[in-house]
């Protein structure tokens, strides 16, 4: 049944076709919240049996809607995504849970947490996005990913090639666009343009996953490039272990999590090496003359100000059990990167494997040094 009536159509799982197609699909909706309209040039799935599909593909995508309360006007259009080998699971937590949203929520949700490493397709491509919320315009010309797999089937690379996504406002669109032209103002921008990559591998039998800080980044233009890198052990059972005690009706609804259950679940995580670097492309005199603007000060005065305070931490941590030596290296390139905006690099790579579980069991400063940690810092 669904909803009290006879189910019009096959439990998700019974569904077995070589190809199911639809075309020229419009339509019209209408709550208490928006009203619009949409329209859908294909839909179609091949090769779909025992809750896999071969392909999913939905091409002319559109939509228009009013907001029913404050008159704003969202119009969006997709020209086409398409997925290859794709798992219905999801499909089935949605159906059997189509007329409760919180518990379709914690079904979802508790699928994704079981099994992480796993994206649920072996290929993604978007094309053509362009979203107007009010006049706050997004817009993204393309978007893919692949994995590749072993023989038997499990992930072991994860890639997503160069995207961009673009980000502008329009004042006389709407609040939207007023609102967010206002935002990236503070800053100095009129509009965004966010680069990214994506590369990592994952090694199933040990539960690692590894990624280096050049292909692993994302980048705004005229402001700073950020990539990240390292080796981290145990995330997929981290995940399952979090999913297992996590309430998700709960969590929706604002309640914490049991720190008992995620203490738990954060043991299973280790941490072989990690690194950041960040390269400035102005977002260091950006964010200061935005600050200086708010607190009425002269910007060369306030980055002196932030420098100065930052090379004297390791006179004021003294005493407090850290490390003077981590301090001074972090502090000491943090204060050099700020007075000289470049390339900042923070890099961890412990003598052990740092565990986060027993780190957090045993926050005592003294516990993590400059050379246990494996802490580099510097500023070019």
């Amino acid at each position: 049944t669904l909803s009290g009536q006879q189910r019009p159509f096959p439990a998700v799982e019974d569904l077995e076709f070589g190809s199911a197609s639809f075309s020229g699909i419009t339509g019209a909706f209408s709550d208490a919240d928006a009203a619009g309209t949409f329209g859908l040039d294909t839909f179609e799935i091949r090769d779909m049996a025992d809750l896999k599909a071969a392909r999913f593909l939905i091409e002319g995508l559109s939509f228009d809607a009013e907001d029913a309360t404050e008159g704003m006007m969202f119009t969006g259009k997709l020209d086409d995504v398409s997925m290859v080998n794709v798992d219905a699971k999801y499909l089935k937590a949605i159906e059997e849970n189509i007329d409760d949203e919180e518990a379709m929520f914690t079904a979802v949700m508790a699928m994704v947490y079981e099994n992480p490493m796993e994206p649920g397709y072996d290929s993604f491509s978007m094309n053509g996005l362009d979203l107007n919320l009010a006049g706050a315009k997004v817009s993204m010309d393309s978007l893919s990913s692949f994995i590749e797999r072993n023989s038997a089937g499990q992930p072991v690379k994860y890639v997503t090639p160069k995207y961009t996504l673009k980000i502008d406002a329009d004042p006389a669109g709407g609040e939207g666009g007023a609102g967010l032209l206002q935002g990236l103002s503070v800053l100095g921008y009129e509009n965004l343009v966010i680069n990214g990559e994506g590369v990592a591998d994952y090694d199933p039998a040990n539960d690692v996953i590894s990624y280096a800080v050049d292909t692993n980044y994302f980048e705004v233009e005229d402001g700073a490039k950020i990539g990240f890198g390292g080796e981290i052990g145990g995330f997929s059972e981290y995940s399952k272990i979090a999913g297992s005690t996590l309430d998700f009706e709960a969590l929706a609804g604002g309640q914490e999590p049991d720190p008992d259950a995620m203490m738990e679940a954060f043991a299973a995580l280790t941490i072989f090496d990690f690194s950041m670097k960040i390269d400035d492309d102005g977002l260091v005199n950006r964010s200061i003359n935005a600050a200086a603007t708010m607190n009425g000060q002269d910007p060369d005065a306030l980055r002196s100000q932030i420098s100065m305070g930052l090379g004297m931490a390791p006179m004021m941590a003294q005493g407090s059990g850290v490390d003077m030596a981590l301090v001074t290296e972090v502090t000491g390139a943090l204060s050099k990167f700020i007075a000289e905006p470049g390339t900042l690099t923070i890099s961890m790579k412990p003598d052990t494997p740092f565990n986060v579980g027993v780190a957090m069991q045993n926050p005592d400063p003294a516990n993590f040094t400059k050379d246990s940690l494996g802490i580099t810092a510097s500023a070019k």
